[in-house]
């Protein structure tokens, strides 16, 4: 791609990746006289839908003002972050915590039904109260509900967690409560749930308890709780 641009043109990566391939492609792209910005986005597809993404750029900060008015018309939070690689580092951050809030859950829900607590009282709770995250005010409601299909695919999402592994090997850098969570991720799919959203982890604990975290559950459960 690089040998068909004139030199003095700009590339804007918008995909998520690991932050070393960022470099490698920010490397060349300058060796050849590219300009390169990589900037990642934040958000559901409904807020790309509706044009209000977070946008994540690192580069050169000229050449962020240069396309900050194309970036302003998918995203409303528009952000320089820093030098090439800062954008991936930056998206890496927040969807790591993300990643752990939704082991979090994965955790903990079923472990409440096993104690034999409502499992809709105990999502108002957290949803109203000090637990409360994005993530389980998105999933709470779709695990009560046992929909598993409306996030990020499992399979898909993984990356994420191989990228800070990496990244953490590299620099020696220790997080055992991330490293804590991979372990949860790796064991949803490795019983089958990769084509499921990240709501799904709770059914792995879910199998493991002999509960299930919905708003209806099953009769012989009920009795058991």
């Amino acid at each position: 791609m690089a040998s068909q641009l004139r030199a003095g043109s700009i590339v804007v990566d918008t995909s998520t990746m690991e932050h070393g391939a960022t470099m490698e492609i920010h490397s060349r792209l300058a060796a050849a006289g590219l300009e390169f910005l990589d900037a990642p986005v934040s958000g559901m597809q409904s807020r790309a839908e509706a044009g209000t993404l977070t946008v994540m750029c690192g580069g050169s900060e000229q050449t962020f003002e240069k396309v900050k008015p194309w970036l302003e018309r998918m995203g409303n939070n528009v952000l320089y972050m820093g030098e090439a690689g800062s954008g991936q580092l930056t998206k890496l951050v927040n969807q790591l915590l993300f990643d752990i809030n939704c082991a979090a859950l994965a955790e903990i829900l079923p472990m409440s039904r096993r104690m034999g607590l409502d499992p809709e009282k105990i999502a108002s709770v957290i949803n109203s109260g000090t637990g409360r995250s994005y993530a389980s005010e998105f999933f709470l409601p779709r695990i009560l509900d046992r929909h598993f299909s409306d996030g990020y695919p499992l399979r898909a999402a993984y990356k994420d967690l191989v990228s800070a592994a990496e990244l953490g090997a590299r620099h020696c850098i220790p997080m055992p409560v991330l490293a804590a969570a991979t372990a949860t991720y790796q064991m949803s799919l490795l019983t089958g749930h990769g084509s499921s959203d990240k709501g799904a982890m709770t059914r792995f604990f879910e199998d493991m308890l002999a509960v299930q975290f919905s708003a209806a559950a099953p009769e012989t459960e009920q009795q058991n709780g």
